[in-house]
Formats: C-alpha cells, structure tokens, sequence
C-alpha cells in the first residue's frame, strides 16, 4: 500500500489499513501509517482507517470498554493528495485527509 501521487502525478493507491500513530501527530493533524508498519506498543487499542476500492470505509474506534466499535462511511479523491471521508446518517463528522510521502507513507486526518 502506498500513499501520494505517483511519480507521473497520477494518485497512488490508499485502499488498504491505516492506523493512528498518535506518538506522531501534530497540532494541525493526526498521524496515520500503513498497517503492518511497525509501531511502539500502547496502552489502548489504535484507531484503524480501512478504505475499500469501492468507496466504503470503516472506522474502528476504541469504545468505553477498550474494544474497538466500527462506523460505516464512504470516501473519494479530491485530487492527487486529498481524500475526503463521510460518515452518513450523523454518525460522525466529515473528515478530510491527505496522503504524504515526505518520510514514508502517511495519512494526516486534519484537526
């Protein structure tokens, strides 16, 4: 999985798992990295980002009790680097994205 544009400008893909890497965000936007990448333990569970080619998302959260608990939404390109998120039926406001690359691939969800 990768994140950004291509090297032709074309949108790279970022269908796959993102999880929070909260050790890194900033004041401006939350830190997400590609699943598998390697991420120091935590005490609670880390919020997921799971984008389907479809068009559908899921968000998994941490719940009350420490589980993750999900919500359905839908997402789309707003160019080579910008996603937007809609969490339908006012469970959740909107989100918007972009894909970096500058260090490794990163999803910043904007605060």
């Amino acid at each position: 999985m990768t994140g950004g544009s291509g090297t032709d400008g074309t949108p790279a893909p970022v269908t796959g798992t993102w999880v929070h890497a909260f050790e890194e965000d900033t004041p401006a936007a939350a830190v997400y990295r590609p699943e598998g990448r390697p991420l120091p333990p935590a005490r609670r569970p880390r919020r997921r980002l799971e984008f389907r080619p479809d068009g559908t998302v899921t968000e998994h959260r941490p719940a009350p009790d420490d589980r993750l608990a999900e919500r359905e939404g839908r997402w789309e390109r707003r160019g080579p680097e910008r996603i937007a998120v809609d969490f339908p039926g006012g469970h959740g406001a909107p989100l918007v994205m972009s894909v970096s690359r500058d260090d490794g691939d990163r999803l910043l969800v904007e605060n």
